[in-house]
């Protein structure tokens, strides 16, 4: 969640376009600065770190050897058109695109782009926003390319199965639905349940009601935090028999943001940034937040 700046990784236009008007939109809803990152390759002879901390003779080799200088200058210029109240601030860095990146991830949201979308619909995830999303402790945005100018559905969505990691995204799920004056869907799924030796599959059989009423209590109590710090949210809760994904990506469509753990219990199970969360990420028609217990508010 944003709470005190917004990082955005900036490189080519037709990669990070999207992501940093995105990411200059959401800082600009929650009254916080954003930080453009462009990280290039080192050059031999030049040191690692802050370009802007270097000597300008070091700067001037940089800019001679790179497009690096005029990209991040027209995107920034760009920002501060387009959002002209947005503290902008552009930062140039020589060395790896996600260690730069995370460099700057304390109290921040970072925020990173993607390729575009394969023959099956699926975004193509680079190295680097499949590395951010791996190792920050943040929460990190991985928004695809149209979002910046996608209508608004009025819906942030949230993956709630009970975890640590669910809770904290119902939180920041109510944060930005606050800032952007929406309501939050919270989403839990269940899938194949035997009780009493019987396979739960019909909605008219005795157990599938206790299952979703079970569901929904599992739900309440991941909830019960981020209802009682954001009282002026609207939550809505559905219970549904489905898969995960499937469910997530088939509501992603209608949904302003998708806010989920990186790892939870059950459908939403994975490892640090396992095959159901990739997918989620690869498959997503929104913007979607990937947080971890850790993450603080």
């Amino acid at each position: 969640m944003a709470k005190g700046h917004v990082v955005v990784g900036v490189d080519a236009p037709e990669t990070s376009g999207d992501a940093v008007r995105w990411a200059a939109r959401t800082a600009e809803l929650h009254g916080v600065p954003l930080t453009m990152v462009h990280a290039v390759e080192e050059v031999a002879g030049l040191p690692r770190g802050v370009v802007a901390d270097a000597d300008e003779a070091t700067r001037t080799v940089l800019r001679d050897n790179t497009q690096s200088h005029s990209m991040l200058t027209q995107a920034a210029d760009g920002v501060r058109e387009e959002f002209p109240e947005l503290e902008v601030h552009p930062v140039e860095v020589v060395g790896d695109n996600v260690k730069s990146l995370l460099a700057h991830q304390e109290g921040a949201l970072l925020v990173v782009g993607t390729g575009h979308r394969n023959t099956l619909s699926e975004l193509i995830l680079g190295s680097t926003s499949l590395g951010v999303a791996m190792h920050a402790t943040s929460p990190v945005a991985v928004v695809p390319p149209d979002s910046g100018n996608r209508d608004s559905h009025g819906v942030i969505m949230v993956a709630v199965d009970g975890s640590a990691d669910s809770a904290v995204a119902a939180r920041i799920a109510c944060q930005e639905a606050r800032a952007r004056g929406v309501k939050v869907v919270a989403v839990n799924t269940w899938g194949l349940e035997v009780v009493d030796g019987f396979v739960v599959t019909e909605s008219d059989q005795e157990q599938f009601a206790a299952i979703q009423q079970r569901q929904a209590d599992l739900v309440d109590r991941a909830l019960a935090s981020a209802r009682r710090d954001y009282p002026e949210v609207e939550i809505e809760v559905e219970i549904v028999h489905d898969r995960a994904v499937r469910t997530l990506i088939a509501r992603s469509e209608a949904a302003d943001l998708l806010v989920m753990g990186s790892r939870g219990l059950g459908g939403f199970s994975g490892k640090l940034l396992g095959s159901v969360s990739q997918r989620i990420l690869r498959t997503a028609q929104c913007p979607v937040i990937i947080v971890k217990a850790r993450a603080s508010d």
